[in-house]
This record gives structure tokens, sequence and C-alpha cells, in this order.
């Protein structure tokens, strides 16, 4: 009997927790209904006309996009680059690999601030001019471990005698990754992307340093805009950066392979 209500204790303690988490997104997805041109809670009633207006607004509308393309972009880039690297760190011995790994780390420890400032200057220094190739350069900088860490962590657990097997019957090496590694380690690989893309979707501390007025993110426009004017309007686009970050992974999970992240752990 003890141990059922301490079970209980634990169960009401999370759920309370979880709820006071969670319960800030749901009055803004509440506000974002108001009618009224003051963001109060409750709303007094319901009306469509932030939508409208949001998706009537060119600037908003173009943030949104942009920060699509650079997440997307980085997730591409972070997974193939972080695919790469874990390969070389689990299949090959080299001096330093302890050290180097820790390294790839420091995006996850280092504040966004100093690499946005640190990412900022080396790529002036190489003349690189701030545009999307600009962003994603950096973003993927900031999401590369979270992929590197996943597909690792898959490969670990890699039989290689598949692969030996693969190519005993005949397959060549591009072969042997297509048909036999990249399906197995998938869920590493996808899970890392889905992360790469949330992540890099809702950055904004470093990314201040790194945008131009026709490159501006959601969450700098959002900043933006409270800073300005706090309207529902600001609301309803946040509405859409949350139905961004948990609807596109959900179709990712759902194309790629169902509970990828579950798998990947």
């Amino acid at each position: 009997m003890r141990d059922d209500l301490r079970w209980t204790a634990v169960k009401a303690t999370s759920a309370l927790v979880y709820l006071f988490l969670l319960a800030p997104l749901f009055v803004v997805v509440a506000i974002s209904f108001n009618p009224t041109q003051f963001a109060t809670f409750p709303p007094a009633g319901f009306s469509l006309e932030w939508y409208y207006d949001f998706f009537t607004h060119d600037r908003m509308l173009r943030s949104l996009f942009n920060s699509f393309v650079v997440a997307t972009g980085s997730a591409i880039v972070a997974g193939v680059v972080g695919m790469i690297s874990a390969f070389g760190f689990v299949r090959y011995d080299f001096r330093w690999k302890n050290a180097l790994s820790s390294l790839l780390f420091l995006p996850m420890i280092i504040s966004p601030v100093v690499i946005g400032v640190a990412l900022t200057t080396f790529l002036t220094e190489i003349g690189m001019e701030r545009n999307y190739l600009y962003l994603i350069a950096g973003h993927s900088t900031l999401v590369l471990p979270y992929v590197f860490v996943t597909v690792r962590a898959q490969l670990y657990r890699f039989d290689q005698e598949l692969e030996e097997a693969a190519r005993t019957l005949g397959a060549n090496e591009l072969e042997t990754f297509v048909e036999v590694t990249l399906p197995l380690i998938m869920p590493g690989l996808g899970a890392g992307m889905l992360l790469a893309f949330v992540i890099s979707f809702g950055e904004f501390t470093a990314t201040q340093f790194w945008i131009q007025p026709q490159t501006t993110t959601a969450p700098i426009e959002i900043y933006t805009m409270v800073r300005t004017s706090l309207t529902p309007m600001i609301n309803a686009m946040a509405t859409m950066l949350i139905v961004v970050t948990v609807v596109v992974p959900l179709v990712l999970d759902a194309v790629l392979g169902k509970n990828l992240i579950l798998k990947s752990a």
C-alpha cells in the first residue's frame, strides 16, 4: 500500500510539472484566437482574424520561410557531416581521438552567444556574405553534435558481419552502404536530423549575430515585434512555430520509420 501511494505521488508530481511547463504554450495558442486587439487571457471570444493577418503579412511569412529553409539545410548538412564523423570515430583509430570527440560536443556546452561571436568573426575573416549559406553554416555547427551522438550510438551496436556478408555475396562498398548499412543506422540518423531541425528552427541567441534583414528568422521576428507592438498576431505566429516544430518531426518520423528517437536510444 505504501509503495502504491508513493508511485501515485510520483505520477501526480510529474503531471503537475508537465502541466507547469506546457501551460504557457496553451495560453499562447488560446490568445491567438482572441478577437480583441489586446492579448488577454482568457480570450473574450473566438476569431481567426489574427491568423488572416499573419498569412497576409509578407514579413512574417518571409521569416517563417527563412526558418524552414535554414532548419532544413542545417539538418541535411549536419546529417551528412555527423554521419561521416561518426563512422570515422567508430571504425578507425587515430591519435587524439578522444580529445577530438570531446571537441565535437563543445557547441552543446558553450553558450550560443560565444559561438555566435566566434563564428561571426571567422566567417567574416574568410569573406563569407551573410546569406542563407551563412546561417546554415552557423546552425549546422550548433546542431552537429546531436547527429553525431545518435549515429555514433547506432554504430556501436552495428554488426559489421552484415557488411562482410554483403561484400562476400558480390556487393561493392557503395552498394553495401546503401543496401545494408544506411537502412540499419537510419533510426539514429533520422533521430539526429529531427533534433537538428527542431533546434535550428527555434534557435534565437546565436542567430542574432548572423542575420540580415532579408534572412531574418521567425524567432527573431517574434522578438522584434514583442518589443515594438504586442498584438495577438504574435501569438498566431508563435502558434505556427509550435505546429511546425511538432508536426514536421511527426511527419518525418512517419516517413522514415516509427519512433526514430526511441529506436536510436
